[in-house]
């Protein structure tokens, strides 16, 4: 490995190597700007990675503060250690990184929150897809060209291997694909459509009866007046769903079947595709018009590497975190009030959420 330590280099452990820390450690390595000073996790299959990148192995995030200094610290164990992981590094004043969601309950958020407040420490969330250039130019879409905003719908369905729940933890609450998996999407809804203030929700586990949900569907409100849907679904073979559509994750095959619409009183937008359409006619426009369809062309960038420069920048104090711990918490805070929904049968306001799901 090459030596990139500089007086310059941003200092970065990670914690947790399963598939996404494996990815965050490459990246650390390949980055210009960073120098990976460590991997902490107990599993020995990290001892082997630390080995094939050249940097010490711990068995804890202690150990390796103990033992290396660090400027930034990348958290990416499973959900429910989040909060108690970031803590070690927040409370020593270092920044974090934090896979999203930023903790399993909404409790712990605030917890981190008010760490952070009086040591200083900075943190930015991982909601990856927010440093995407089509996110951001599907935002000004819906934001300047399709009028009023009146709905959106967002299908997301996987077919999840019988592999992927052999860990334990994975069958269990707080591992669900709502708070695993469309907490991505309601991030993406709450930055390009506004705050939702309601949800109603119903659960389903009948694919694999864990005590998970394995199919949800979702009614949502925006302040706005706006209305939405989300049907999820981790037990269907599908081609509609982010990853399958953007292309952002090697390990996913392209089907390039969008799985987001925007439904506007000018015009309305398919994403990932960004496809525009609208009424190219004079006089009045209706449903017994042709309708067109207009592509936007969008220059791919990686939103990882993009979010680790940033947070870079963040720790050097260039830039504020794009994804806040404080705007982290209120897309968990509506992850919460649609599990509280499917259990309840009732309609939930996310900022009534402050505890546990």
């Amino acid at each position: 490995m090459v030596d990139r330590t500089t007086d310059t280099a941003v200092r970065i452990g990670v914690v947790g190597v399963g598939a996404i820390g494996r990815r965050h450690a490459q990246y650390c390595v390949d980055e210009p700007a960073t120098t990976l000073i460590g991997i902490a996790d107990p599993a020995s299959e990290a001892g082997s990675l630390a080995h094939e990148f050249g940097v010490p192995h711990f068995r804890s995030l202690e150990d390796m503060l103990d033992a290396q200094r660090a400027d930034g610290i990348i958290v990416a164990v499973p959900t429910p250690l989040h909060c108690k992981v970031a803590l070690t590094a927040i409370r020593r004043g270092i920044a974090v990184l934090i896979e999203k969601p930023i903790a399993k309950h909404p409790a712990e958020a605030t917890e981190l929150i008010a760490t952070a407040n009086s040591t200083g420490a900075k943190i930015l969330v991982g909601h990856h897809r927010r440093h995407n250039p089509i996110v951001r130019e599907a935002r000004d879409i819906v934001k300047s060209e399709l009028g009023q905003l009146l709905a959106v719908n967002v299908l997301w369905a996987v077919l999840k291997p019988r592999s992927y729940f052999e860990p334990q933890w994975r069958r269990v609450a707080g591992a669900g694909p709502v708070l695993t998996n469309l907490v991505h999407d309601v991030d993406l809804l709450r930055f390009m459509c506004g705050e939702i203030v309601s949800v109603t929700a119903a659960a389903r586990r009948s694919a694999r009866r864990h005590e998970v949900e394995d199919t949800v569907a979702v009614l949502l409100d925006f302040e706005s007046g706006a209305l939405g849907t989300i049907t999820g679904c981790d037990a269907s073979p599908s081609p509609w769903s982010w990853d399958a559509n953007s292309g952002e994750n090697p390990n996913f095959p392209v089907s390039r079947e969008n799985s987001y619409r925007f439904l506007g009183s000018d015009g309305s937008l398919e994403f990932p595709d960004l496809h525009v359409w609208k009424y190219r006619v004079d006089g009045e426009a209706g449903w017994t018009r042709p309708i067109s369809r207009e592509g936007r062309i969008v220059k791919a960038q990686d939103a990882y590497r993009r979010q680790l420069r940033h947070f870079c920048r963040v720790i050097k104090e260039h830039e504020e975190p794009l994804v806040s711990a404080e705007d982290a918490r209120r897309s968990l805070q509506v992850t919460a009030a649609i599990l509280r929904s499917a259990a309840t049968g009732q309609s939930v306001s996310p900022a009534e959420i402050q505890g546990a799901a």
